[in-house]
């Protein structure tokens, strides 16, 4: 009635971690967290650098 394996369970089980981010992929990841945390800095009316990232 099920399938034994869940879709593409074969292709998953292959690569084991996912594949390395590109510098231009980590360069946006990087450009959107320092934006997030000055518009996060300027709502809280804190000087940038003193908001922690999450909820800690």
């Amino acid at each position: 009635m099920y399938a034994a394996a869940p879709h593409r369970g074969a292709a998953r089980a292959v690569a084991t971690r996912p594949p390395a981010a590109s510098p231009r992929a980590r360069l946006r990841a990087a450009l959107l967290r320092q934006w997030r945390q000055a518009q996060r800095a300027a709502a809280l009316n804190v000087a940038a650098g003193t908001v922690k990232r999450g909820r800690a």
